[in-house]
């Protein structure tokens, strides 16, 4: 449901609200293909060339389909209709306090009921929701996919890793790890359930409230995992100054005023 400081028209802000749920797809497929590029760049090296220059802009292609197709799912599949309005009118009253029949929202109605009792599946609703969740299928089997491939290949390359390398590496692990568990417990987890849970007639309530809320904070939280993960970031971020050592060597030849250019103060920095 549309809410806000900005007042539209019903109709308007339907189409804002189908906006605002195709946008979680649009960053859900973003960081897939963020992985993506990151399997290629660990990987795959030798396919980076395919993907530089103009032709980086290609892996971005799915993500706008994705953004596409899960407009076009909630705004045929779960549009703002009469029988709806009907349906939450009480369940609204009770939680929030308004009037449905005069909000903007979108919704997914799956079946209902002739005079008969008989049940009566709403096709579209169904497609649409199925629409939806299979996009969240492919975007975070991708991200597994990338992730565990990334990993394995990190781990079978510390053998031959220096020192500095292999803590390096060891700080990417931790980033890689947040950032394909974050996303499940904030965006996929959420979300999906919210679609499904209805097929079992499981009321949410005023719970729902945690998927707009996870992912509109998602986006904001996840830079902040590569900034405080990983050193040199972090570093930069706080503005946390390298402590100089310096190690001066003299030679008690000072004494009997002879100076060579092996006795010149000597500095070094770590």
């Amino acid at each position: 449901m549309l809410d806000g400081p900005f007042q539209f028209s019903i109709a308007f802000g339907n189409d804002i609200t189908c906006l605002y749920c195709a946008s979680f797809a649009l960053c859900i497929s973003l960081l897939a293909a963020q992985f993506y590029y990151r399997y290629i760049a660990v990987c795959k090296p030798e396919s980076l060339d395919s993907i530089r220059g103009w032709k980086l802009s290609l892996i971005f292609v799915p993500c706008l389909i994705c953004f596409v197709a899960w407009f076009a799912c909630v705004y045929y599949g779960m549009h703002n209709t009469v029988e709806k309005q009907q349906f939450m009118r009480e369940v609204m009253l009770e939680n929030y306090e308004v009037d449905i029949t005069q909000e903007s929202f979108i919704g997914s109605y799956y079946w209902g009921y002739d005079e008969d009792g008989n049940r009566i599946w709403r096709s579209r609703d169904i497609i649409g929701s199925s629409g939806c969740t299979c996009i969240l299928i492919i975007c975070f089997s991708t991200i597994l996919f990338c992730a565990f491939n990334i990993y394995f290949k990190l781990k079978s390359a510390q053998a031959i890793m220096s020192a500095k390398t292999r803590e390096l590496n060891r700080q990417l692990f931790i980033t890689l790890t947040f950032q394909t568990l974050l996303p499940f417990f904030m965006m996929y987890c959420p979300v999906g359930t919210f679609i499904t849970l209805p097929f079992f007639e499981i009321e949410v309530g005023q719970l729902g409230n945690y998927v707009g809320a996870a992912a509109g904070t998602y986006p904001a939280i996840e830079p902040l995992i590569a900034i405080f993960c990983i050193k040199d970031f972090r570093r930069t971020v706080l503005c946390q100054r390298r402590k100089r050592r310096t190690d001066v060597k003299f030679n008690p030849a000072r004494s009997s005023g002879t100076r060579t250019s092996s006795e010149i103060p000597t500095s070094s920095f770590h």
